[in-house]
């Protein structure tokens, strides 16, 4: 079977379509992956050592760093998810929608079905075209409505209200994406949507959610076509980056440290940089805890700690974060992922949209300290949240424990075989 898949985001969004691609190219499909990713990563070593195609998918112009500056600077001030997605898609999605519609119409006509994230409409048109069947992939849990889930971006007031708060998201949603997505239905003779969430992102064939069924509670009110498959994790025996021989000296020097990132929401400017590691230092000295800064910087000694940081402008998640107390973050799914499988509490710095429902749940599941917004974020508020994570032995025991149940799925598998009872023909399904 000939299998498309196209990506977008960052490498949180993107990881698990190269584990799933790995996982249909492991059970004999013929895949394609097609990637645009914000900051240009090269995917293409994972594509020849797992056996699928990989088509790079970006733009023909880059924004300059002052650009890129200025709409970030932008995003941190607005501080609201609704705005913010806003700047995402006029910035970060409609110079590449072009591109990437071509791309899905070249996966669509050199394939039988075609997987894409749930954001990219320009794959669903495509689909639409072409006749083929789609499934979507869903990195969250929180983009199908259902009268049992608290409605994203909006505070828990009981099931009485979700009704009305989906309304509500639905609208504005479909205020930002909706004359997008139809624009573009227009141009190809398409009828045009009434709806995002339920007619654009959501299919009827299926919709993988690559979310811990330990976490998703799936509600009784979704469809069959809805499957919950668990993190979607790259193949066992992927080797990660070992640390350097001074991250290995320093954790083994003294008692487990709190690692700070801010992984892809950490913009490469010296003086934004500068900003975050001094709001870090302030809470390190709070706490009088070790710390490690991970400042993506070619520079590390432009930044200014104490002597008990430990600063690297890059390290393996899956090797470090089991081996500290506790993980400060943005909130993104990749990174969310990591810390949890890691069974290490956290501690998020929401900077914008699905950030803020990823630190609702951890505080939800007992796992975390209270969410932080980046917005105003200061020393003493990130200390504060964090104390009440290592003061709690409760907090770190029930980190310990999810992460162990985590350890025992094989979401790839599930979604593999979903995939493969949902769009293969009955004659053509393992």
């Amino acid at each position: 079977m000939r299998i498309g898949l196209q990506a977008w985001g960052s490498e949180g969004d993107i990881s698990p379509f190269t584990a799933l691609a790995a996982g249909l190219a492991g059970r004999g499909h013929d895949v394609t992956l097609a990637v645009t990713d914000n900051v240009g990563r090269d995917y293409q070593p994972l594509a020849e050592r797992f056996g699928y195609r990989l088509v790079p998918v970006q733009g023909t112009s880059n924004p300059t760093p002052e650009e890129i500056r200025r709409v970030w600077r932008e995003m941190i001030a607005v501080g609201n998810p609704i705005k913010q997605s806003e700047l995402v898609m006029r910035y970060g999605f409609d110079p590449l929608e072009d591109v990437m519609f071509s791309a899905a119409k070249e996966l669509c006509a050199s394939n039988d079905t075609v997987i894409g994230h749930f954001f990219v409409y320009p794959l669903r048109v495509a689909a639409e075209i072409a006749g083929k069947p789609m499934a979507t992939l869903n990195v969250v849990h929180n983009c199908l409505p259902s009268a049992e889930i608290c409605p994203p971006g909006l505070p828990d007031l009981g099931k009485w209200a979700y009704a009305l708060g989906w309304r509500l998201v639905q609208t504005m949603v479909n205020r930002i994406f909706l004359p997008r997505v139809n624009r573009l239905r227009s141009r190809v003779g398409l009828r045009p949507n009434t709806d995002v969430m339920t007619q654009t992102w959501a299919s009827d064939k299926l919709n993988i959610i690559g979310v811990s069924p330990s976490i998703c509670r799936r509600p009784s009110d979704w469809s069959p076509n809805d499957v919950v498959t668990g993190f979607l994790n790259p193949p066992a025996g992927l080797s990660a980056e070992e640390p350097t021989v001074a991250l290995e000296k320093f954790l083994h020097s003294g008692e487990p440290p709190i690692y700070f990132t801010f992984g892809s929401m950490m913009v490469e400017d010296l003086d934004y940089m500068q900003e975050v590691a001094a709001i870090w230092t302030d809470a390190v000295r709070r706490l009088g805890r070790r710390a490690i800064f991970q400042l993506p910087w070619h520079d590390l000694d432009a930044f200014k700690t104490d002597n008990q940081v430990c600063k690297v402008s890059r390290s393996s998640y899956k090797r470090i974060f089991p081996r500290c107390a506790a993980v400060v973050h943005h909130g993104g799914a990749g990174t969310t992922q990591v810390s949890l499988m890691a069974g290490c509490p956290s501690v998020i710095v929401a900077h914008m949209s699905d950030q803020f429902f990823w630190g609702a749940e951890l505080e939800r599941l007992g796992v975390a300290g209270p969410t932080q917004r980046r917005k105003g974020l200061s020393g003493r508020g990130l200390a504060k949240a964090l104390v009440k994570v290592l003061e709690a032995p409760s907090t770190a025991a029930r980190a310990r424990q999810l992460g162990a149940a985590l350890a025992q799925e094989d979401g790839v598998s599930v979604a593999v075989e979903a995939i493969e009872r949902n769009l293969l023909p009955p004659l053509q399904r393992k």
